[in-house]
């Protein structure tokens, strides 16, 4: 089974230890309109990514997928530079993010478009199977981004345009959410004919919610415990607790843990503080915690190696029998 990257295709069995959700550069729509912000070095960029992708190889890591949609900065040629320069597999996405950050070209445009989720699946499609523009490259994943109103018409666009498009070319779902509304989102998803084991709900550890985290997981998802450091939404003492109790539930195979990290920017609309977490927190910081408190290292090494293999195989979180991959 292969997996592809900036790099090109590759076996699935050589992503090793993946973080799921960070960010080498991001660009909010209209940052070039911003005189006031420094010019931005493209070469300064590549410096700072490769820096940060040199730490996590230090640390163990071999792969990252970067999930930034289109409109949202998405820089395929700086992935390129930055996995050939040091040897590490990056990973990214197709998609549109969600409403209420879209930009004003995707709001109008799918207001006027007869049918604006298949106008949108086509382009991801296009993408998935003929590389973005010139440079031939693939995204491993479609990027579905929903917001606090996950019902509005433009949301239930990008939803459906991403169930085409998995549909069309069984790539799997990653989701942008708000911590709310995950669930929701995936029965739609499974109404159009997408499976849930192809689906991650990100961003799921905005919520101390068990309850809805136990949804997720009993639906056949995986979960995204992908904030790690992002203490503004929620404290990592209440993402600690929750995965734990995942943990301690058997869930473990579900469960896709990030930062959701973003090394730069273009333009200067991120504080500092955002661009300054570290994507070795986990590995440095809660994963003491959790092994103070009984959980196996083991355990922790299958979520890094085993999950993102588990998911880029289309394989159901907890499958013992052999899929499109097999047993690694």
């Amino acid at each position: 089974m292969k997996v592809q990257t900036a790099s090109g295709a590759i076996d699935v069995d050589r992503l090793g230890a993946t973080l799921m959700h960070e960010h080498l550069v991001i660009a909010f729509e209209g940052w070039a309109s911003d005189v006031n912000a420094s010019a931005t070095d493209p070469k300064a960029l590549v410096a700072r990514c490769v820096e940060r992708v040199e730490e996590l190889k230090a640390e163990g890591f071999t792969s990252l997928l970067d999930p930034c949609p289109i409109d949202l900065g998405r820089d395929v040629e700086l992935y390129a530079e930055v996995a050939a320069r040091t040897g590490f597999n990056i990973l990214f996405a197709t998609g549109l993010y969600h409403e209420h950050f879209a930009a004003p070209y995707w709001r109008f445009k799918l207001g006027i478009e007869p049918d604006g989720a298949k106008y949108v699946a086509e382009m991801y499609v296009r993408e998935l199977s003929r590389g973005v523009g010139s440079s031939g490259l693939k995204p491993a994943v479609i990027k579905l981004a929903v917001g606090a109103d996950p019902s509005s018409a433009f949301e239930r666009t990008l939803v459906e345009a991403a169930a085409i498009a998995s549909n069309e070319t069984s790539t799997p779902i990653l989701t942008h959410t708000e911590g709310v509304h995950g669930d929701t989102m995936l029965a739609r998803l499974g109404e159009l004919g997408v499976p849930a084991h192809r689906v991650i709900v990100g961003h799921c550890c905005n919520s101390t919610d068990r309850a809805y985290h136990a949804r997720i997981v009993d639906s056949g998802a995986y979960i995204g415990f992908d904030r790690f450091g992002m203490t503004a939404i929620q404290s990592d003492e209440n993402r600690t607790d929750c995965l734990q109790a995942l943990l301690e539930a058997g869930r473990a195979e579900s469960v896709i843990v990030s930062h959701d990290c973003v090394f730069c920017q273009k333009g200067a609309m991120l504080a500092p503080a955002k661009l300054t977490r570290d994507p070795r927190h986990f590995s440095r910081d809660i994963a003491p915690i959790l092994r103070a408190r009984g959980v196996p290292q083991s355990t922790l090494d299958s979520i890094f190696r085993d999950n993102p293999r588990r998911y880029f195989c289309d394989e159901a979180p907890g499958l013992r029998n052999p899929g499109k991959c097999g047993n690694p």
